[in-house]
């Protein structure tokens, strides 16, 4: 294994632990249009060029009606320097090319010819629209940003909410730390990074490992600030089908979401930073009943496309306002300690319109 191939290999695990926590799945390979090659942990999707490697390719919580399933692949990106366009320009050909791969054989070319034809000229399988998305430890560029919120193609940093010390690590991970590493904890570590059981941190297999990775400082050291900081995170879902990687730091999501059981009356407002127009957060609260409590705030970057929008009114207040309202008025939470009190995989926030309105009427 080389340098990497582990940071690629730990920035999946990674990636695929964060959605699993929010309620996602691992998809599991039908040997065909999707499949394992066997000896490595490597996963393919087919596609119309070519069979593509599938960093995370991840199952949501629910499925929406009239239209084919989605699934959401995440091509990782380990890189020691900013992600341009390229990277992303690649990937808005990656999702073409696998969602428009069909089977088409000589035999079923000359079935058509035929007025009565005995079956189909179609494969019989069941189809997904693929959605594909960019994880990379380090920031995109600006013309990335603006791509990829063009063509709906998530982005993941993660400088987003990880400490800059511990992504700093990742690029720690060089030839001299891999020769360093005993050969058969080198194997369990790859083979665990690999595994896509949600439980397969408590297989007594990696006992050893985990020992190992108590005491290492780069990738022990990695592992161990994402457990503390992934109970942290949950995946948001606007109408407009834009997904949000939001992240508190007010602690273990749990608690939150615990503490308002039962409670009907949780709303939210949206604040901005305002040295990065693309930093906004969410403030959750009972405004109504319990204003003095601290509200509950989770940060994210707002999809740069509404922000386009925003800034063609030269950023102006009402204008904010209004996109506030337009695209933010629900937003659904994800994470398997945020699920609903109905059973449903999520919570859904709405905005505080009467807020929104007290606003719009002072300006």
């Amino acid at each position: 294994m080389t340098a990497g191939q582990l940071k690629g290999t730990l920035l999946e695990y990674i990636v695929r632990s964060l959605m699993i926590n929010c309620g996602f799945t691992s998809v599991k390979a039908d040997g065909h249009y999707v499949f394992a090659q066997r000896g490595t942990g490597l996963f393919f999707i087919n596609g119309k060029g070519a069979a593509h490697d599938a960093d995370v390719l991840m199952e949501p919580p629910i499925q929406m009606p009239f239209s084919y399933p989605s699934r959401l692949l995440f091509e990782c990106k380990s890189y020691d320097k900013t992600i341009g366009l390229n990277v992303v320009r690649n990937v808005l050909g990656l999702r073409y090319d696998i969602n428009e791969f069909e089977i088409v054989t000589d035999l079923t070319i000359a079935q058509r010819q035929k007025n009565r034809r005995a079956s189909y000229a179609i494969a019989n399988r069941k189809r997904y629209f693929y959605q594909v998305g960019v994880a990379s430890v380090e920031e995109f560029s600006k013309p990335a940003f603006e791509f990829a919120a063009n063509n709906k193609i998530p982005l993941l940093s993660m400088r987003w909410f990880l400490d800059d010390s511990t992504c700093d690590l990742f690029h720690a991970i060089d030839n001299s730390y891999i020769r360093s590493m005993p050969r058969d904890i080198l194997n369990a570590l790859y083979e665990f990074l690999k595994d896509k059981r949600p439980d397969a941190r408590d297989d007594s297999t990696y006992s050893g490992l985990h020992d190992f990775l108590q005491m290492d400082e780069i990738v022990g050291e990695i592992l161990t600030e994402f457990e503390r900081v992934i109970n942290s995170f949950v995946v948001g879902l606007l109408e407009t089908g834009d997904l949000l990687f939001m992240f508190t730091r007010q602690g273990n999501i749990t608690d939150f979401f615990t503490q308002q059981s039962g409670r009907n009356n949780l709303e939210a407002r949206l604040r901005y930073f305002s040295d990065d127009p693309t930093k906004w957060t969410l403030e959750i609260h009972d405004y109504r009943y319990n204003s003095g409590e601290v509200p509950y705030r989770l940060e994210f970057k707002v999809p740069v496309a509404l922000v386009s929008q925003w800034k063609a009114f030269n950023f102006d207040k009402v204008a904010g306002y209004n996109l506030k309202s337009e695209f933010f008025s629900r937003i659904f939470i994800f994470s398997q300690r945020a699920s609903s009190n109905y059973g449903l995989p999520f919570t859904l926030i709405n905005i505080d319109s009467q807020w929104l309105d007290n606003l719009r009427s002072e300006e």
